[in-house]
């Protein structure tokens, strides 16, 4: 395998930095479909659909069209939510990098193997952080299907842990999704903590897709005043 380096982003990167984004969002969308239909608000009403479609029409053949029928709508549901927060950040936060993060106090860096950009991970100050602390939110880490496995994911993070140490953050704080499993695993086996878990909206509560907000105390805390 190539070896990679991470550098700051720069403007030429921008294309390909969208696509990796997009692409990395996109493969989640299988995962939450899975996960949705493991959970109890959704089982039951499919189940109760199907029972009653048994017992009114007496119909096994109809109820088998009508459960696919209903998961096909299911999925559908889950593929647009997905394509809307892929919209909605190309067009906020990562339709100008250089703006959002380099000229706002935060930073964005890039992974880089054989001349390719392989590996994204941006941060920017909480504004509204708890009183006595010094928050840094870390945004958009991902990686290249292709070039997962060699440490990448972690050596992004790492980059921006010691951004934060070098800055005087007390905390670098993310939020992932509960259908992120390589993400969620990686960021407690570096020591991350789950401090809390919530719903962003009621579609996302219906599908059962929690956020998980995770927190990286660094060791030598931020205090107001030095």
């Amino acid at each position: 395998m190539a070896p990679y380096h991470i550098r700051q982003y720069q403007d030429r990167d921008h294309k390909r930095v969208l696509d990796l984004f997009s692409r990395g969002m996109e493969e989640n969308v299988s995962a939450a479909f899975r996960h949705m239909l493991t959970v109890p608000q959704t089982l039951l009403p499919l189940f109760g659909v199907i029972a009653t479609i048994v017992l009114v029409c007496g119909s096994w053949f109809l109820a088998t069209v009508s459960s696919f029928l209903i998961r096909f709508c299911l999925w559908l549901l889950v593929w647009h939510s997905w394509r809307k927060y892929v919209a909605t950040s190309l067009q906020t936060d990562l339709a100008d990098i250089t703006k959002s993060y380099l000229n706002a106090r935060g930073s964005f860096w890039v992974a880089e193997s054989g001349g390719l950009v392989v590996g994204i991970v941006g941060c920017l100050p909480v504004k509204d952080a708890p009183p006595g602390r010094k928050q840094l939110q870390l945004f958009r880490l991902s990686v290249s299907s292709q070039h997962r496995g060699q440490g990448i994911a972690k050596a992004l993070v790492r980059t921006v842990l010691q951004f934060a140490r070098d800055q005087g953050y007390s905390d670098v704080v993310l939020e992932t999704s509960i259908v992120q499993y390589s993400a969620l695993a990686l960021y407690q086996a570096m020591g991350f903590r789950k401090t809390q878990e919530y719903f962003g909206s009621a579609v996302t509560r219906l599908m059962a897709l929690s956020i998980i907000r995770f927190t990286y105390s660094l060791p030598f805390a931020w205090e107001p005043g030095l």
